[in-house]
Order: C-alpha cells, then structure tokens, then sequence
C-alpha cells in the first residue's frame, strides 16, 4: 500500500523526468512549495519509483580497450572515438587521440622514431607543445620522393621538433632504392651508418600499417614495380615502415625488403613503446597480424576497427 507521499512523488516524477519541467512549473501546478518538491525527487529516487542510467561512451571505450589489451597482450590500448567508420574522418581522431597520448608519456631524454604519411601528419597538426628537455626526434625510414604525391614527412618532422624543441635528425634518401647494390653501397657511410644506429636507439617508435591497394603511397610514388605490386598482393596483408609481411608475419618478399632503409621489424620488438595507430576497414586484418606477431607493444585505434579485431 502506497503512502500519499509516495503518490505524490511519483507525479513529481514523472513531470520532472518525462515531461520535462522544471521545479518551479511543477510546485505551481501541485500548489506546493519548490524546496518540497526537490524533497520528493529524493524521495522517489529512494524509493526506487525512479532511476537513473547514464550511457558514458567513454565506459563502454574503456572496457572495449582493456578487451583489446588482454587479446593481444599489449601494454597500452587507446580508442579514438571517430563519430563514423570513414578511414579519413578515422585518422584525424587517431591523430588527436595520439597527441595526447603522447602529451602524457613523453619525458626528457625521449627519442622519437616516426615515420610519414597522412595519419603520422594528423598527429603531428594535433601536438601540444610540452615542456621538456633533450628531446630527439628521427625518421624510422626514408622519405626522399620525386613524386606528387605528398609524404608530409618534412612537416611531420617540423612539426614534431617544434612542439618538443627537439633536435631533428632527417634522411636525406629515398624509401626503396633501385638495387640492392645500391643501398648496400651508401648504406657503408659511416653518417648513413650512425642514422641507421639513431633509429635502433629510439625508445618510443610512431607508425601507422598500410595497406596492400592502389591507395598505397609506395605504389603511387612508383617506388614498387608491377611485378612486385602483384605478388605483394597476393602475399602480404599490410607494411609497417614499408616492410611488407604476410598473414605469418615474416617478410613477403626478400630482393624488395633489402633493398628497402629503414628500421627493421625485429627491431620494432625492442622498443620501449612501440605504438601503432591504425584504423579502417581495409586495415583489421594487417593490424591483427602485426599485433599477433608483437610488432607493437601500444595499439592507438578506433572504436570500428576494436570492434571488428574483438570478432576475429
């Protein structure tokens, strides 16, 4: 049996929750007072006649991140929460979610290793200048092009040298040479040799994965004959710092691999925050193979693409 306050609760209630009126309206209509109408908002509350569920996206992200964590074993997992699943609307979350990231990890002394393209640009237009010293930023690999297609990698490194005050060390040479010869040749400059040092002595490393299409910046800057684009197509799921591996893990093909400068991807395995940030459609299964294959220790993704990796 229900008391009149209870009653009179509920009517309180229910024109406050669904009918949307304030508490003055409301001790108007009911000629009571307004103090006495918050005491029977409590009073409802109390007695379970209402409550009240509040849907945080950012709940739901952090169960979604501490799922992706434990699948694959990583030390950090942080979703950008795109508003849709387009891969362009998708990087420039990823870029801002990154810069933050790395607003709170990075301490003096770091060394950056990044690399270049249109997601590692949105993270670089997303850095919060942070105070602090000693700060050394590298290319992971080269980024010399003659093409039209734009790299972004001199702004990425402008930008990131400024928001740090950061020494940058840039390279002066291209991605994927023409021969092995070649590569191996000015790869024996002892300048050249000490870069390739910098990017192994790099504790944090900043890359996105690409994946194996006609979008991709390496095919467009024609860096990658017919021939090779065809079988990388039929091998490879995706490249990280233009290292093309297939769905084991191992490199797809060997003669394009050594002829390619930059960091290796054993050597990604040694960081001390190895961060991938990636996502899109075209991109689930190249991350799930690179983070089954521990070429990442820190995954920066959004909440489609956590969503598609947790059902394979």
């Amino acid at each position: 049996m229900y008391e009149d306050k209870d009653l009179l609760s509920i009517d309180v209630a229910k024109m406050y929750y669904e009918l949307d009126r304030n508490q003055n309206d409301i001790a108007k209509a009911l000629d009571i007072s307004r103090p006495t109408v918050s005491k029977l908002l409590k009073h409802a509350k109390e007695k379970n006649f209402v409550s009240i569920i509040i849907h945080d996206p950012r709940d739901q992200t952090a169960n979604l991140e501490a799922a992706i964590r434990k699948k694959y074993k990583l030390d950090t997992v942080r979703i950008a929460f795109a508003p849709v699943d387009e891969e362009q609307e998708i990087k420039k979350y990823l870029g801002k979610t990154t810069a933050e990231y790395l607003n709170e990890i990075i301490k003096d002394g770091d060394m950056i290793g990044v690399t270049w393209g249109s997601t590692l640009y949105e993270v670089a237009k997303a850095l919060q200048p942070k105070d602090v010293k000693g700060i050394e930023v590298i290319q992971l690999k080269g980024g010399m092009s003659y093409s039209h297609n734009e790299t972004h990698d001199n702004d990425i490194m402008r930008r990131f040298t400024d928001a740090y005050k950061a020494f940058g060390q840039f390279i002066p040479l291209p991605v994927i040479f023409d021969s092995i010869e070649l590569k191996n040749l000015i790869a024996q400059d002892r300048h050249i040799a000490h870069v390739l040092q910098q990017m192994n002595r790099a504790n944090i490393a900043l890359y996105t994965i690409g994946s194996v299409s006609e979008d991709s910046l390496l095919y467009k800057m024609n860096y990658i004959t017919e021939d090779e684009f065809k079988q990388l197509q039929e091998q490879a799921v995706g490249e990280i710092c233009s290292r093309f591996f297939g769905s084991d893990g191992r490199i797809c093909n060997e003669q394009l691999n050594t002829r390619t400068f930059g960091i290796e991807l054993e050597d990604l395995k040694n960081k001390e925050k190895a961060v991938l940030i990636a996502g899109g459609k075209s991109k689930v299964n190249a991350i799930d193979t690179a983070l089954s294959h521990k070429f990442a220790n820190t995954l920066i993704t959004d909440r489609f693409t956590a969503n598609k990796l947790m059902k394979l």
